[in-house]
């Protein structure tokens, strides 16, 4: 039997060598109480937890309040689309098909729902 030391490498600037060192124990675990309804508390509470930080919408209450009118503009128009049917079938009335409020007013309804739902979204 040999009584030579292993071999290690010389301690740097700021290290310490240890000749002996503690070995680490393993935290015990907690005694089991059955039948309790008592929670832990983790060991972080609600003054140590960093605030939450509020995030900033892209669209405000504004931007909404024009994409809803917008939506309604466009549901407008279609509803006043809607329509057309003779009261007779043998005949055929033309005002009825191609009327002022179907070929003009409709239209118009729908071109300015989109365009305000554009507006909507571009506005900041």
């Amino acid at each position: 039997m040999s009584t030579k030391k292993p071999n290690r490498k010389p301690a740097g600037p700021g290290r310490q060598e240890k000749e002996n060192p503690t070995p680490r124990t393993q935290p015990t675990a907690r005694p089991s109480t059955a039948g309790s309804t008592e929670r832990v508390r983790s060991s972080t509470t609600a003054s140590t937890r960093t605030p939450r930080v509020k995030k900033e919408l892209i669209f405000n209450r504004n931007n909404y309040i024009l994409l809803g009118a917008a939506g309604l503009a466009m549901a407008l128009g279609v509803i006043l689309m809607s329509g057309g049917s003779m009261p007779d079938p043998n005949t055929w009335d033309e005002n009825i098909i191609y009327g002022p409020r179907r070929m003009v007013i409709a239209p118009i309804m729908m071109l300015g729902g989109v365009v305000l739902g554009i507006v909507a979204i571009f506005r900041k």
